[in-house]
């Protein structure tokens, strides 16, 4: 089959690291695929090199750029895809429009849930709705939530959970670096580790708040935060509500200054080494309040650190043991999960494991996507030659 991914642009989020992800399987199953950004933004288009998938980087220059449509409406009828499928709000939307009357079905995606939209995006949405056939959701919470804020019907959902790449990712992590000794110079550091962008669904307030309880009430760990804002917004597009910010970043800087944690809790930025640093961490946690299928515990997962995390979407069904997940959003709560975590270490990391191999792998997730695509695709689109 002929699959055409469009996603707002090709950044370090999970969304992007997921469509790469497929994007590469589904190249070697024998799919041709093709990748649309809207956004120049695109440092992981350098993770398809070689792979088969033809990368197409675009700009657009407002928050519905008819060139950019037009030249993806072209990009459609001369590459003629059986199917297009839309990450993100941007991706979703352009999908929809640019793919409107030319008999191939277009899917979108749902990769959070409990989230707010601005007027301007519901508005979008409905007046668009009726140019989606169906829509993926990473989680079963996300599934629920896009039927209830959108109104879809239970026949256009679908659910498939992200899917890891086990053996590229265990060799990603092979490194000589001791990164305990680069973030905190010698000693028996116990170290946890949280990933990802600093953007209000990660509550990295809350985050700060557990750092500063446990290296104060067990003084031999040391946290670790790995990532930055994402890329700036392009000149006169705002970002949404629950997009990172640098107003956002900067109250993060101000309470972690205030809390007096420097040398014990570090802020390392994004990384291009993460694997190994993560594999190198005795805990990986969560603060989330609301996200989809995170990435990042997965690769915990995969490289053998423990995890625990805040409730929410669907982590509850991902992590093997009920102690993982903390039911209250309080650091001392949390604090306590990862020195609990640490201590049955090696039991939840073999539970852990065994999980992502039954129901993670990136060749479970392609293939249940497949599944899904071949419900929609059409044997004669009118985009294709007679």
């Amino acid at each position: 089959m002929r699959v055409l991914f469009t996603i707002s642009d090709l950044g370090l989020g999970g969304a992007q690291k997921q469509v790469v992800e497929l994007a590469r399987q589904l190249a070697r199953y024998g799919n041709a695929v093709a990748i649309y950004t809207l956004n120049g933004v695109a440092p992981r288009a350098a993770e398809l090199a070689g792979s088969g998938v033809e990368v197409l980087v675009d700009q657009k220059r407002s928050k519905l750029d008819v060139q950019v449509l037009a030249r993806l409406r072209r990009f459609i009828r001369d590459w003629r895809p059986d199917i297009v499928h839309g990450f993100l709000f941007d991706g979703d939307i352009y999908a929809r429009i640019a793919a409107f009357a030319t008999g191939i079905p277009v899917l979108n995606s749902e990769r959070s849930d409990n989230y707010e939209i601005s007027a301007t995006q519901r508005l979008g949405h409905f007046l668009t709705k009726g140019m989606v056939d169906g829509v993926v959701a990473n989680t079963g919470s996300g599934s629920r939530f896009a039927r209830k804020l959108y109104g879809y019907g239970a026949d256009q959902m679908h659910v498939v959970w992200n899917g890891m790449h086990v053996e590229d990712l265990e060799r990603r992590a092979v490194s000589d670096a001791d990164h305990r000794r680069e973030f905190f110079g010698p000693g028996e550091h116990k170290v946890a580790t949280l990933v990802g962008a600093i953007k209000p669904a990660k509550d990295y307030h809350l985050a700060i708040e557990t750092a500063a309880h446990l290296v104060t009430t067990a003084p031999e760990w040391r946290v670790l935060f790995l990532g930055d804002s994402l890329s700036p917004p392009v000149p006169g597009y705002k970002a949404g509500v629950h997009s990172n910010t640098s107003d956002y970043k900067d109250a993060v800087m101000r309470h972690y200054e205030s809390a007096g944690l420097s040398g014990r809790v570090t802020f390392a930025g994004a990384r291009n080494d993460l694997p190994a640093i993560v594999k190198q961490s005795d805990v990986l946690f969560v603060t989330s309040c609301r996200e989809g299928f995170p990435n990042c515990v997965l690769e915990a997962m995969v490289l053998g650190v423990p995890v625990v995390s805040t409730d929410y979407s669907d982590i509850a069904q991902i992590l093997p043991r009920a102690g993982q997940v903390v039911a209250t959003r309080s650091p001392e709560a949390i604090a306590a999960a990862i020195v609990a975590a640490h201590r049955d270490r090696n039991a939840i990391v073999a539970e852990q494991k065994q999980w992502v191999r039954t129901h993670a792998t990136i060749e479970k997730a392609t293939e249940n996507l497949e599944r899904v695509y071949r419900q929609y695709i059409r044997p004669d689109p009118v985009a294709k030659p007679a």
